[in-house]
């Protein structure tokens, strides 16, 4: 059985953010090839700073992304469950009516 209760977010924040993994993933075997075919110039110890570029540009393009169709994920529930003996419920407080500054 299916739970549609909490639909993965497609908005262009959070895929630009579940793209990160595979992009430093494919910068580091770009990365190895590089060292492996051209050696010394192109070796890891000279090309790791790309690593932290490419997390960065990920990281501002996320900043930067609009939010539009963003899903809030809710919290699972369990269904049928009282909450604990003893525990009050939560009332919220009630709107300040006070002057205001």
């Amino acid at each position: 059985m299916a739970d549609n209760s909490n639909p993965r977010c497609h908005c262009p924040r959070c895929t630009i953010r579940s793209l990160r993994g595979p992009a430093v993933v494919i910068t580091l075997g770009i990365l190895f090839l590089l060292s492996e075919m051209r050696g010394d110039y192109f070796a890891f110890h000279n090309t790791w700073p790309m690593i932290l570029i490419v997390l960065g540009l990920m990281s501002l393009a996320s900043a930067v992304a609009p939010m539009d169709g963003h899903v809030v994920p809710t919290p699972p529930v369990t269904p049928g469950v009282p909450p604990p003996s003893g525990v009050p419920p939560v009332v919220p407080p009630p709107p300040y009516t006070g002057p205001r500054p």
